[in-house]
């Protein structure tokens, strides 16, 4: 601890308001301002207002409105939101043991023993197993690499009710994976460690069936987090634009692992 002593006010970092962070977190967590206002006793402008200073504290964006009044994280704000949950808990845990609430010998379960990286570890462990070792995954994983091979998209309305499941299956568990990573539960290392080009060709191949599902189910934010880790994590380490769509000759890169 003899570096915290050694930091002059001018040089130490400021700190995050917990307020700010509850505000954060509840918005993040419900989708909705107005929710969070109801939760933390704020009016929706009142929390609105929070989120403000904590972008200027910051000085990144971590929140985004969208159409219809929904609010999505940005990169910065999901990078956060992970570490905010663990500030606000450890802050709600002793709290609680100094109101008597909590004994300050209590057992916690076994998932709580772990520290927070080891917990987010093991978790991505466990998701990256079922995704490789699967029957099911692995089957939709081979038919997307065919189509990758022989430089075609997957057409909606050209496959059969087996292949369409097995895609599905895929890009669910693939949506899954990017809700976990862009909420920090998992261990981003070990998610992009893996191959990134299969990834963005894999995303590649599926743009127009995404698109077509989206239309057919009247859901426009289906798989969206998926496309959001594909666009913000994973296209600009081959030096792609800041667009979700991407074209085959922007792909021609070797393989990172």
């Amino acid at each position: 601890m003899g570096w915290i002593n050694e930091m002059n006010g001018k040089n130490r970092p400021p700190n995050l308001d917990l307020d700010l962070l509850r505000s954060f977190v509840h918005i993040a967590e419900t989708g909705s301002f107005t929710r969070a206002g109801e939760i933390v006793g704020r009016t929706q402008s009142a929390v609105s207002m929070q989120v403000q200073r904590l972008e200027t504290l910051t000085g990144k964006p971590l929140l985004v409105r969208g159409k219809g009044g929904a609010v999505r994280l940005t990169p910065h704000g999901s990078y956060l939101l992970g570490y905010a949950q663990e500030m606000l808990q450890l802050n709600d845990r002793i709290w609680a043991v100094f109101q008597g609430k909590t004994p300050p010998d209590t057992t916690m379960p076994d998932d709580y023993a772990l520290p927070i990286k080891a917990q987010r570890e093991a978790f991505t462990a466990q998701v990256m197993a079922t995704l490789l070792t699967n029957g099911k995954f692995s089957e939709a994983n081979a038919l997307i690499m065919r189509y990758v091979e022989n430089n075609t998209l997957v057409n909606a309305a050209e496959i059969n009710q087996k292949d369409d499941d097995l895609i599905m299956s895929l890009l669910s568990m693939l949506e899954y994976i990017s809700i976990n990573f862009l909420s920090n539960s998992m261990d981003r290392n070990i998610i992009l460690r893996q191959r990134k080009s299969g990834l963005l060709r894999t995303y590649e191949v599926l743009q127009r069936y995404i698109v077509h599902k989206r239309q057919v189910w009247g859901r426009p934010n289906a798989y969206r987090s998926f496309e959001e880790v594909i666009k913000n994590y994973i296209s600009i380490d081959f030096g792609i634009s800041d667009q979700v769509g991407v074209t085959r000759q922007q792909l021609v890169s070797p393989d990172v692992s």
